[in-house]
């Protein structure tokens, strides 16, 4: 694993996103005094994703939403939650690896405000960004 070569550098700021579409996350380094470096992820076998879009009824993504992902009997959770890195803002896309899983048998959204909604079930395929938008789901 790794990169092909050692990277050194002074590094200010990393984003996180599927940059190439094929649903791996993938890494953009920006260095003081130096160029970027893109990172794209090729891991091999890395399993299967499913990648949200959650979106308020405005269209905005919906910062702050906690996303609940059901895998068979496991429970997944992740936030939409760009800015969580140093002088960087990352893909707004919230990415859930489902292993060797290949669906995903329920989505729930809790809401800034408490309100949850559920969606799904969903199929994981490579390059496709499943749409959650707010009152579009059933109300737990």
């Amino acid at each position: 694993g790794g990169t092909r070569a050692a990277h050194l550098a002074t590094s200010r700021a990393a984003a996180f996103g599927d940059v190439d579409g094929d649903g791996a996350v993938d890494v953009l380094i920006v260095n003081r005094d130096g160029p970027a470096h893109l990172l794209l992820n090729r891991a091999p076998e890395r399993g299967a994703a499913l990648t949200l879009r959650v979106l308020e009824r405005s269209g905005r993504d919906a910062l702050g939403a906690a996303v609940f992902v059901t895998v068979g009997e496991r429970e997944l959770r992740r936030e939409v939650a760009p800015g969580y890195s140093y002088q960087s803002s990352s893909d707004p896309r919230v990415h859930v690896g489902l292993g060797d899983a290949r669906r995903a048998d329920a989505v729930r959204v809790r809401w800034v405000d408490g309100v949850e909604e559920r969606f799904g079930p969903f199929e994981a395929a490579a390059g496709t960004v499943v749409e959650l938008r707010r009152g579009q789901g059933s109300v737990q």
